[in-house]
């Protein structure tokens, strides 16, 4: 297995860059209590897990909830969410306006005489087409670029609107859609939207339908990506990116978008909350997802899709804070050295690797990884018991995939901190990516025969995370997982890989050993859809998607699936997606 640092969606990155972007049940929860040592950075305070419920309480009576004659979702699939075109509304991926903050008003936009302009090197993503734009106010606004408008605004539903004409250029970089804003004294210019073409002004849908249609097949969603966690620099509510503001934040995208989707799809929400949240953070995102998310719809959505499993709202520590290349790491260890009697780095257990159970410094944050989650899930419990829902609330203490040793050292602080771990924790997850030795990557052939070797080698880890999962009474879950191929060498056979027939039997194969590990254990793939417009340099750091793009149409691409020779352009099979359809198949 490979320790893979580059997964966050590269799209984000790119634009802040060059811009300057049956299912699993849970085990019987004895009751839990305080217990344990006093004190920690934290203010929060742990408790019990409530467990599961049924259908989430508060539900109206007259709800049908009868599932369909055929389930439409997979009772143990998810998806880590990811897509180049997920909203309706273009302009929530553009880039902030260039007026200094001081003259911009709380949601972006330049104070009144005041001017500024948003350019976004996003031609890459965008397909030619009509776009319908609109702004409210008197100033004025300039379109150009990639983007020419076909005549003046026009005054209409209370708002100014016109068309633009955007010229698409996938595969180029520096294609930059320009925004300009010009303010006499007394004039704003606001709520600017653009919409995808084939969108109407004032429309009311969040989400472009093949987007959604994407999601049709997964049970659950994690929001890693979404919420920019990696690195992440958010501490206070009051700076959270917000629904109302104007372009992308590199804090990520609106928790009420995240809450919509949910509402939308009936999926399971995986959230991540950042390294550095303080306690106010913690319980203000408790509440709004609380008064957010729609347990009504939720519930139509899930019977509709022949979901039988009780929602889960998931909750994790922040994203993979073993791994030394993401802050989060040094975030915690430094926080765990403020206290080193509570967090003293001396792991207990029995499970290995040795190498990783000797470094103390791992172990410390480990430790504190799992304090910070108890507490974290205490304030998420609390928050949503006050509407009748603390049973949804599933924390989720992720591990390294390489050994479990990292898992049971936070395990083993739980228990000795505030008793029973089940009464805490639900599931255990890992992130168990698949790939080829790097040197076997010169042809097709020797490209899947590698591959296949290393997930057949899984079988050793997985055998301890079974054990351990067993042990603890808890749950399997996958936070992260599926191919996990990059590097700079051989990029063309690699990339054509993704597109191959081999790669479909290699999923399968993968989710075989998979289940017959943890049975239909939660697993979330990594990731949705990747951008069709990326230069092909940028795939060295990862052919992250299941299929090309969110305006692919997946019924379209997935017969048929080549065995290539790797002297194909990789333009003549990019519309073959055989991790999606693999996907797609592992629906009952």
């Amino acid at each position: 297995m490979k320790r893979i640092t580059l997964r966050t969606s590269i799209l984000p990155m790119l634009l802040a860059l060059l811009a300057c972007g049956s299912g699993d049940s849970a085990p019987a929860s004895p009751p839990g209590g305080e217990g344990g040592a006093d004190g920690g950075p934290s203010a929060l305070e742990g408790g019990p897990n409530p467990g599961d419920g049924a259908v989430p309480p508060g539900m109206d009576a007259a709800t049908d909830v009868s599932p369909p004659a055929k389930p439409t979702a997979s009772t143990w699939l998810g998806s880590n969410v990811s897509g180049d075109m997920p909203r309706v509304d273009i302009a929530y991926q553009l880039t902030p306006f260039d007026t200094p903050a001081a003259s911009k008003d709380a949601n972006g936009y330049p104070l009144a005489g005041q001017n500024g302009k948003s350019q976004t090197d996003i031609g890459f993503v965008l397909p030619t087409g009509t776009y319908k734009i609109s702004f409210k106010g008197t100033g004025s606004l300039a379109v150009s670029g990639i983007g020419t408008l076909t005549g003046s605004f026009q005054p209409g539903g209370g708002e100014q609107r016109a068309a633009v004409n955007i010229t698409g250029t996938p595969g180029s970089f520096g294609q930059l859609l320009t925004l300009a804003i010009t303010n006499q004294p007394g004039q704003t210019v606001t709520d600017i939207h653009l919409y995808a073409p084939g969108f109407d002004y004032d429309a009311t849908a969040t989400f472009l339908p093949q987007f959604l249609g994407l999601l049709t097949p997964f049970r659950a969603l994690r929001f890693m990506e979404w919420e920019n966690i990696n690195g992440s620099t958010l501490v206070n509510w009051a700076d959270r990116p917000d629904a109302a503001h104007f372009g992308a934040s590199l804090l990520g995208q609106p928790y009420e978008h995240i809450a919509e989707l949910v509402n939308e799809t009936g999926k399971d929400c995986w959230v991540n909350v950042p390294e550095l949240a303080s306690d106010d953070f913690v319980l203000q995102l408790a509440t709004f997802l609380s008064k957010a998310l729609d347990w009504n719809r939720i519930a139509s959505a899930r019977a509709a899709q022949g979901i039988a499993t009780p929602f889960r709202l998931i909750l994790e520590n922040s994203n993979e804070t073993w791994n030394t290349g993401f802050t989060a790491y040094k975030t915690f260890l430094a926080a765990a050295n403020q206290n080193v009697a509570r967090y003293p780095g001396t792991y207990a257990g029995t499970y290995g690797p040795s190498w990783m159970s000797q470094d103390s410094d791992l172990m410390k944050v480990g430790e504190y990884e799992a304090d910070r989650l108890v507490k974290m899930a205490t304030v998420f419990r609390q928050v949503f018991g006050a509407v009748g829902q603390a049973a949804v609330i599933s924390p989720v203490l992720s591990g390294w995939a390489l050994g479990a040793v990292y898992s049971d050292d936070g395990l083993l602080f739980i228990k000795a901190n505030y008793g029973d771990p089940k009464a805490y924790v639900t599931y255990v997850a890992t992130a168990p990516y698949f790939g080829p030795d790097d040197a076997q990557t010169g042809s097709l052939a020797s490209l899947f025969t590698s591959a296949d070797a290393n997930i057949a080698a899984m079988g050793t880890t997985f055998d301890d995370f079974q054990k351990l999962v067993t042990q603890y009474g808890l749950l399997m879950a996958g936070y992260e997982g599926g191919q996990g191929i990059g590097g700079a060498t051989n990029q063309s056979i690699k990339h054509l890989a993704q597109h191959d027939q081999r790669m479909y039997a290699a999923y399968n194969q993968y989710f075989a050993l998979w289940k017959q590990h943890f049975g239909e254990a939660l697993f979330m793939h990594f990731d949705l859809a990747g951008t069709a417009g990326l230069p092909e340099n940028i795939y060295q750091y990862g052919y992250w998607g299941s299929i090309i793009s969110t305006l692919e149409d997946p019924v379209a691409c997935a017969p048929n699936l080549p065995m290539l020779t790797g002297t194909e352009t990789v333009a003549s099979v990019v519309h073959h997606c055989p991790k999606y359809r693999s996907l797609r198949e592992q629906v009952p």
